[in-house]
């Protein structure tokens, strides 16, 4: 694809996005998701593959559908009160047909089944925006609904982090694994948002900003299958040690930048007295850092059986990679960000 028709596309995403945003009127933000939705599909099918042609279709019906329930939802507010906008009061089925297409373009459980699929057919580059900035516009329409029971929340947020370590334990693909691990984390951040919904979007941030690093360099490293990750090390052997750590950062292991979501998410549960549901989420929690070690174990204690003595091939790739600045920032972020909680505590209020 030409650059120039990229930077077309990814200007109209961010412009879809923005609508949303701004939008006080269910019709715009409907038709905001719609742009951003159609300009992203050129991006999905970008490499001509079977299975990349799989994921843009599937990815297509999906958020057709969850458009579907928006507009239709708003087009009952508007019967109902003459109104599409997005302050006034929302009937029961609106509410309702609203948190479903949220769960449909979020992949919260029990609407996730898609993403492993969908993320499975997709380079790293392509994945990396799905992943984060697709979330965003969905996520800023869950803020803005009224309050719910917080029940709903707890129920969605428990599933999603209980299937979405469950579901990466048998994946060999590091995209379904990173799919699933979006599951999990989702299921932190929807459990915490009746209580603070402030708390839930610094989670969403420091999981956006872990999740970007380690997709840029894996995107680098060129690594599909954990099979491949025994032989990483030969041709980058710091990025790797660093991709390490990112890697035990998002599973949210201390004392890395990771644990300080669910460390602040486990603290307001047990202030609110709900010890049960943060013992769930713990126990999801330690499901989900399986396959994090199992990563980790896989370049560390395993040797490639055609490794090679010529220090030629990685030392010559190894230089451009560690040059890379925003790389190198993001990953001391997601590494070291726990440093310096008192500044990361001062946004939760």
């Amino acid at each position: 694809m030409s650059p120039l028709i990229l930077l077309l596309f990814l200007l109209t995403i961010f412009t879809g996005t923005g609508i949303v945003l701004i939008s006080s009127n269910w019709f715009f933000v409907w038709l905001g998701l719609e742009i951003n939705t159609l300009a992203f599909l050129p991006l999905l099918i970008t490499t001509h593959h079977p299975r990349a042609t799989e994921a843009t279709t599937k990815y297509f019906l999906i958020q057709a559908l969850a458009s579907a329930l928006l507009l239709f939802s708003g087009l009952l507010q508007a019967s109902w009160l003459n109104s599409w906008d997005i302050n006034s009061p929302l009937l029961p089925v609106t509410t309702t047909l609203l948190i479903i297409a949220v769960a449909l373009k979020m992949a919260i459980a029990p609407c996730h089944s898609w993403l492993p699929d969908v993320l499975q057919g997709l380079p790293f580059r392509i994945g990396l925006i799905l992943s984060t900035w697709q979330k965003i516009a969905p996520f800023y329409i869950l803020l803005i609904l009224p309050p719910q029971p917080i029940w709903l929340y707890i129920s969605l947020g428990l599933l999603s982090a209980t299937l979405g370590g469950w579901g990466g334990l048998n994946q060999t693909h590091i995209r379904k694994l990173l799919a699933y691990s979006s599951i999990a984390h989702l299921g932190w951040i929807i459990t915490i948002f009746p209580w603070t919904p402030q708390l839930s979007v610094l989670s969403l941030l420091l999981y956006f900003v872990i999740t970007g690093t380690l997709f840029i360099t894996l995107h680098f490293l060129n690594t599909f299958n954990l099979a491949d990750l025994s032989n990483i090390i030969n041709f980058a052997p710091w990025l790797t040690t660093l991709t390490l750590f990112t890697t035990l950062s998002l599973g949210g292991l201390p004392p890395l930048t990771g644990f300080l979501s669910k460390w602040l998410i486990l603290q307001e549960l047990s202030l609110n007295s709900s010890f049960f549901t943060a013992t769930v989420l713990i126990g999801a929690s330690l499901i989900s850092l399986f396959f994090y070690l199992r990563i980790t174990y896989i370049i560390l204690l395993s040797l490639s059986p055609q490794h090679t003595a010529t220090s030629i091939t990685w030392r010559a790739s190894q230089n451009a990679q560690l040059t890379n600045i925003p790389l190198a920032t993001l990953i001391c972020i997601s590494t070291i960000g726990l440093i310096v909680p008192p500044t990361w505590l001062a946004l939760t209020f």
